[in-house]
């Protein structure tokens, strides 16, 4: 955090050793409810604690500049990250994709990656990534173990809220297929879930 503080150029107040303290205070005495009995926190951060996305954010900021874009930036082409999902488009090969990945869960961290690693094709958020004639295409995507969950229009949520959620869900469809074909698939699909 003191990295990232004395980085920072908007950064100003309070004095960045008092926000240090605070958050030894809020890291080192985090206890939690569960069934009854309370828990403190012994290793990482709790769950649902205000400052832990801003701190866990900060950690892999850090952690990304010196132990992935540093030491293997003659391979980075591209690199997308979002929460804890991260998209690298790789110059290297194969092999040393997958020695990156070894190198970093090596690491004397808690961060461990796992590896999509395709030249023909990858996963990333909801979307499916692919090479056709020296262009990427990509598509909306679903993993295996994925389950009609679409909330049900009898449940008691507002019905603005539910209203909204198959105009949302075909957006996603529009939005994420760049290939005509398999958009008008991925429609009927969607179409069929509503439909269950």
């Amino acid at each position: 955090m003191r990295q990232v503080l004395c980085a920072s150029s908007v950064y100003k107040i309070p004095p960045i050793e008092y926000t240090l303290e605070l958050l030894e205070v809020a890291l080192k005495n985090n206890y939690f409810h569960f069934e009854e009995q309370w828990y403190m926190q012994i290793s990482g951060t709790s769950m649902g604690a205000a400052m832990v996305p801003m701190y866990a954010n900060a950690y892999m900021y850090v952690f990304e500049t010196e132990h992935i874009l540093k030491p293997f930036q003659q391979n980075i082409i591209k690199y997308f990250h979002f929460i804890n999902d991260v998209l690298i488009i790789w110059g290297g090969t194969i092999t040393q994709a997958y020695e990156m990945v070894e190198h970093i869960n090596q690491l004397p961290t808690p961060v461990r990656m796992m590896a999509d690693v395709s030249s023909e094709k990858v996963h990333f958020l909801d979307v499916e990534l692919s090479v056709e004639d020296h262009k990427i295409v990509y598509s909306l995507y679903s993993k295996p173990a994925d389950r009609n969950t679409i909330l049900h229009y009898t449940s008691a949520h507002p019905i603005n809220l539910k209203n909204s959620i198959p105009r949302t869900q075909f957006l996603r469809v529009m939005r994420n297929n760049s290939e005509e074909i398999v958009k008008q698939q991925q429609i009927i699909q969607m179409k069929m879930k509503f439909l269950e």
